[in-house]
């Protein structure tokens, strides 16, 4: 099975416990998806940062991609905002990316009314054979990593994704992390804050 090669869906798909057969990280993968998504434009020239807000670059073609044109199309009708306002209040993009990964039977979905929807992948060894190079990513040079790579872990580390790097995992490697980070613009750090506020509100809760 060929993965997709829109980074939202890379990191859904990472997102998913092999091991225990189920999705994980729900409260902060509606966040990751949409920095993911700004990530995927951003490395292609689609959009920039122009004092610390997010600017659709203005090329009018189709990514290819429904949830990277509805982003586009959801920056040219809105007011600028911050990358994290984009992130913590942009379109939602976990059913959108469950949908795309459904139609292309990737995933199954079991719908139900009360319970979360459950998720069932179809070719686990592909996708556990994509997350052991992106975790392999971590013995290479931070200025030879390929950037979409660099991004994948970037985002899962600062969205605290588990099923990527472990908590441990995060600390032994923060400054190369930031490194990382950096090929993402000022998406990135831009997740870490919407999440960390996210975590807060919810402990106040």
């Amino acid at each position: 099975m060929t993965l997709p090669e829109s980074l939202p869906a890379r990191l859904y798909l990472l997102a998913y416990d092999i091991k225990k057969n189920r999705l994980t990280a729900r409260s902060q993968l509606d966040l990751v998806l949409r920095a993911a998504a700004l990530a995927d434009l951003y490395l292609a020239g689609r959009v920039t940062d122009e004092n610390g807000k997010v600017r659709a670059t203005g090329d009018p073609r189709p990514t290819g991609d429904p949830l990277l044109d509805e982003v586009l199309q959801q920056l040219a009708e809105h007011r600028p905002r911050s990358w994290r306002g984009w992130i913590a209040h942009g379109q939602p993009a976990v059913r959108a990316v469950r949908a795309q990964l459904e139609a292309g039977r990737i995933i199954r979905v079991e719908h139900r009314m009360i319970l979360p929807d459950k998720v069932e992948l179809l070719d686990r060894t592909a996708v556990a054979r994509y997350g052991g190079e992106v975790r392999a990513e971590l013995r290479r040079p931070a200025s030879r990593i390929e950037p979409r790579a660099a991004a994948v872990l970037a985002l899962a580390a600062r969205g605290e994704m588990a099923t990527v790097i472990s908590r441990g995992e995060r600390r032994e490697h923060r400054q190369y992390l930031d490194e990382l980070a950096v090929y993402t613009g000022p998406i990135a750090d831009a997740l870490r804050k919407a999440w960390q506020s996210k975590k807060a509100q919810q402990s106040s809760a």
